[in-house]
């Protein structure tokens, strides 16, 4: 169950402001002084050159001197395996692109990874966009797909704790994510065919709010071709009815991140359909009842307000 990011986020907020209370309260005449700001130490940190590129220059160092914040880092290598493997990369982005990625690894509150509730939660960035937080009881906690290595470290205004991945910001709801990926414009051309045929559907891929989040397994624009839908022109002349059955059946109740899928079936939102889930040496697939083989997942967790997405390279078939 994902717990609610306002509930979570007040409390955790009373929490850290005792933290600094705390901390504060500890000087006395014989004390070092006061640790840093989140920006100075990851100016000063050799393991965050390529963070420190990214906030020069976004001009986002300021933000991260504001009072109680929670900053999950990336480290180097964590840049790297995001694709972003040097300054010049990252300067790609607009700053506009940076700043807002930054953000999506700020809360509004310092929190300490002990007092991150178990199971998944939902929590609200500094850049409006939602992230998934889940401490799965054994010592490891993750935000969205990325695992916290260090937690805890402690700064004048806040918390760190270093992340083996770069976040990708949240793109709002399901549909907006979908319809601004170029891989995925026959299955936006779909979600617009079914209309009226589903409105409960559509509407829940339409929805920014977090309480009733899903997963979509959506096939790419290959997997619409390879299925019979040659163009997307015979997506807008086919059967809404028909597409509305497919893509119930590519959806399930909850957030299942990449880390999360095992082995075994789940329920799908078409009626007694399920899906087969495996996960076998790091290769995570998705077989539908009439599939010959399974759907490799080629892109995992895109994350949206009210879901996560895995981008698929077959059409699911109940």
């Amino acid at each position: 169950m994902t717990n609610s990011f306002s509930l979570l986020l007040s409390r955790l907020a009373v929490l850290g402001l005792l933290l600094m209370v705390s901390l504060s309260c500890s000087k006395n005449d014989n004390t070092v002084a006061d640790p840093k700001t989140i920006t100075d130490q990851v100016l000063e940190d050799p393991q965050f050159s390529l963070l420190k590129a990214a906030m020069n220059y976004a001009d986002a160092g300021d933000a991260l001197k504001a009072a109680n914040l929670t900053f999950f880092a990336p480290n180097d290598a964590a840049f790297q395996a995001s694709g972003l493997s040097s300054a010049a990369t990252i300067m790609t982005m607009t700053k506009e692109q940076v700043k807002n990625l930054l953000l999506y690894h700020v809360l509004y509150a310092p929190v300490l990874s002990t007092a991150i509730p178990s199971g998944q939660n939902t929590v609200q960035t500094a850049s409006q966009g939602v992230a998934y937080l889940n401490n799965t009881g054994n010592g490891t906690i993750y935000v969205n797909s990325a695992k916290i290595t260090k937690a805890d470290l402690k700064a004048a205004n806040g918390i760190i704790h270093v992340i083996d991945r770069v976040l990708t910001p949240s793109g709002g709801s399901l549909l907006a994510t979908v319809q601004a990926n170029s891989k995925l414009t026959f299955l936006a051309a779909a979600i617009k065919r079914i209309g009226a045929a589903n409105t409960t559907l559509v509407t829940s891929l339409s929805s920014t709010a977090s309480t009733n989040p899903l997963t979509l397994y959506a096939p790419n624009d290959d997997a619409f071709i390879a299925a019979g839908y040659r163009t997307i022109s015979a997506i807008e002349t086919a059967s809404s009815q028909t597409l509305s059955s497919l893509l119930s059946y590519h959806i399930v109740p909850g957030v299942s991140l990449s880390y999360q899928i095992q082995t075994g079936s789940v329920n799908t939102l078409l009626s007694g359909n399920k899906l087969n889930l495996t996960s076998s040496n790091g290769v995570l697939a998705v077989k539908g009842n009439k599939n010959t083989t399974a759907a490799i997942i080629k892109t995992p967790d895109l994350v949206a307000n009210n879901g996560v997405i895995h981008i698929i390279d077959q059409v699911l078939q109940p």
